[in-house]
């Protein structure tokens, strides 16, 4: 399944609603998405909405940790929405729920950056 994404700027934060599956197969693509919209931006403040991904592997998950890391190096952040139990469950169990800021909507993920 091919990945697409919607990006937007916010007030002081930019909202990347992500669609797909995030595996083997489409993480340069969105590696070079995040890529372009950190390297815009002084303050990398990503709010990625995992809301319409319904697969994530592990490489989808080591290039979230690469992404997090890339927005830290640029006085930002990187905040995960979502509210599938299915990836809920994987974040639980991989530990990543401790790593990252995680929201279950776009909203109260924003109201962090107010």
């Amino acid at each position: 399944m091919d990945l697409s994404f919607d990006i937007s700027k916010k007030d002081n934060h930019i909202v990347m609603a992500v669609t797909g599956e995030i595996d083997l197969y489409s993480v340069k693509q969105l590696k070079e998405s995040v890529t372009q919209v950190i390297e815009q931006e002084r303050e990398a403040r990503i709010i990625m909405d995992l809301n319409n991904v319904k697969y994530i592997d592990s490489t989808g998950l080591g290039i979230l940790i690469g992404i997090k890391r890339r927005c830290a190096e640029k006085a930002g952040e990187l905040s995960l929405v979502f509210d599938s139990e299915r990836i809920a469950n994987l974040f639980n169990i991989t530990g990543l729920h401790n790593v990252f800021a995680i929201y279950k909507t776009v909203d109260e993920a924003a109201a962090k950056f107010q």
